[in-house]
């Protein structure tokens, strides 16, 4: 079964048309329907990240370095400025 050149032709010229005809109209459908799809696995994502949010049962572990936390209530207790030193930022 042989396709002529011809047939083909005349069988692809209507498309052909059609596509010089609307090829703006088409553009934009295709950029419209590929932003929709974009927005909407965007949204899906979105929701589905603050969903499922995990909590877990064991508490935060709320210490402070105590080395560090003596160390600056001793630069809070020294006086405000010394000769030759810079003042302290913790006194008021």
């Amino acid at each position: 079964m042989k396709i002529e050149l011809g047939s083909l032709s005349t069988a692809i010229k209507p498309i052909e048309q059609f596509v010089r005809r609307f090829h703006t109209i088409l553009f934009f459908m295709l950029i419209s329907i590929g932003l929709f799809a974009a927005i909407t696995v965007l949204l899906s994502i979105i929701s589905l990240s603050s969903s499922t949010a995990d909590t877990t049962t064991e508490p935060i572990n709320g210490t402070f370095d105590e080395e560090t936390i003596n160390r600056v209530e001793q630069l809070d207790n020294q006086s405000a400025s010394q000769p030759g030193s810079r003042p302290s930022p913790f006194v008021e």
